[in-house]
């Protein structure tokens, strides 16, 4: 006989209600419902590739070995592309669609080549992490278009190099810490004979690019520190003559820098028939330059009994502003053609933003720290201290083409130099051929 069950109302409520709890939770702990166990799958076997161009295998073998055990179906292959080709060799190989999975970008890059690389997800790193990871310069460098496009490796900045033994034999016992005590010392330390040539020059600055290492690094630096914007906010051009705090500060700038190659100027100390900045420095011919941390070595290697000593960037003598330095480093970018850009990108910031990991690799290189604990740790640091701490005060400026850029700055040091050209014709010159440069980007980039 067939058994009949009558379930009164508010029993039929409670079987419905405990049913529906079931069916939910069934579904939730499946993933057939939202809010299930949400399991990141993951992709087939990546080979992965990264072009670099400052640093030797030997300085990610280890830490990529490391991530190979986290994530055993990627492996990367790391490959070093010479300086002078870089560029040139990477935008090809992307082209042609050869291209690396990652790549190093300069900190000036952004403008002229954001279209070639991914933007990070917002749900893998926030604006406000990225400024409690790194100082304030990465953001200006490596946001563009309101997303994080690249993270940096390490973070170099132009300081006062010195000869130890010049300056002892002098008596002088501290490096200039602002402008004024630096042109003090020109007199001083600069060697002129009878028929007017320098013998040996207090210091390279005042001439272009032929002759000294950086000069358009140099003349930025300036006029970033005189207060010059050097473009619109809104990246429609340049803007090196005036300021929206007034003044000239950028004509200012130029007319500080070029005085120093000026034979009737009391603070005369180069010309542009000196050898070039580094191997004079070198050679004992000149007394302090201005260079990265990256060329230490460089300068040890063509003297290994050159004493060099470095001290911070002068800075301009006034108790109203804070420090002002110029940034110069290398970060790492995806491919905007890579498969899975989001699984790139988690190797990406294991490199750049594990504290381990990126100590191992400043040991490997010797390069400055950008994780701003390492720029702490290594602060007071005999080798390194200075570079790290003016990380935290370092600027540099968008620009639309480096190599281009660079080029204008130092034909405009040598129009003014050589007396073609009056500083503000020559700024002016030089303002408008970077505007035009900027204009070509935009085109391409918006």
């Amino acid at each position: 006989m067939e058994q009949k069950f009558n379930f009164s109302k508010p029993q039929i409520i409670v079987i419905s209600i405990i049913s529906l709890i079931a069916f939910i939770f069934i579904g939730i702990f499946t993933g057939v419902l939202p809010g299930g166990r949400e399991k990141k799958v993951a992709p087939p076997q990546m080979d992965l590739v990264i072009w670099g161009v400052v640093d030797e295998a030997s300085a990610f073998n280890a830490s990529l070995i490391a991530y190979s055990k986290l994530q055993p179906n990627i492996r990367v292959t790391y490959k070093k592309i010479e300086e002078a080709s870089y560029e040139h060799e990477l935008i090809n190989a992307l082209a042609a669609g050869k291209g690396p999975d990652i790549f190093m970008v300069d900190n000036s890059w952004l403008p002229k080549h954001s279209d070639k690389m991914a933007p990070m997800s917002a749900e893998k790193l926030s604006f406000t992490q990225l400024r409690s990871l790194f100082p304030e310069t990465v953001e200006k460098d490596f946001v563009w278009k309101d997303s994080i496009f690249a993270l940096p490796l390490y973070i170099d900045s132009l300081a006062l190099f010195y000869n130890q033994d010049i300056f002892d034999n002098y008596a002088i016992a501290v490096p200039p810490s602002d402008w004024l005590e630096f042109k003090n010392l020109i007199p001083k330390l600069r060697k002129i004979d009878t028929n007017g040539n320098i013998t040996r020059a207090a210091a390279a600055i005042g001439g272009s690019e032929k002759t000294i290492h950086n000069a358009a690094d140099i003349l930025s630096l300036l006029m970033l520190q005189a207060g010059a914007e050097m473009t619109t906010e809104n990246f429609t051009s340049a803007s090196f003559i005036s300021s929206i705090k007034g003044g000239e500060p950028g004509l200012q700038s130029l007319d500080f820098y070029t005085k120093f190659a000026d034979p009737n100027d009391l603070y005369y100390t180069w010309n542009e028939s000196m050898p070039y900045s580094l191997d004079s420095f070198a050679q004992g011919k000149t007394a302090m330059i201005f260079e990265y941390a990256s060329q230490k070595e460089i300068l040890k290697t063509k003297n290994p009994f050159l004493k060099i000593k470095i001290s911070p960037m002068p800075q301009p003598k006034t108790n109203e502003q804070t420090a002002i330095n110029y940034a110069k480093y290398q970060g790492l970018a995806v491919s905007k053609y890579a498969v899975y850009p989001e699984w790139i990108w988690d190797l990406v910031i294991y490199l750049t933003t594990d504290k381990e990991v990126a100590e191992n690799y400043l040991k490997n290189t010797n390069h400055p720290p950008a994780l701003r604990t390492l720029i702490q740790k290594y602060s007071d640091d005999p080798e390194m201290g200075v570079f790290a701490k003016q990380a935290l005060t370092a600027k540099s400026w968008l620009k639309p083409d480096e190599d281009k850029t660079r080029l204008i700055f130092s034909q405009m040091i040598e129009a003014v130099v050589s007396k073609q050209l009056e500083n503000y014709d020559a700024l002016s010159q030089a303002e408008r051929a970077v505007s035009d440069l900027i204009k070509q980007v935009r085109e391409e980039q918006f």
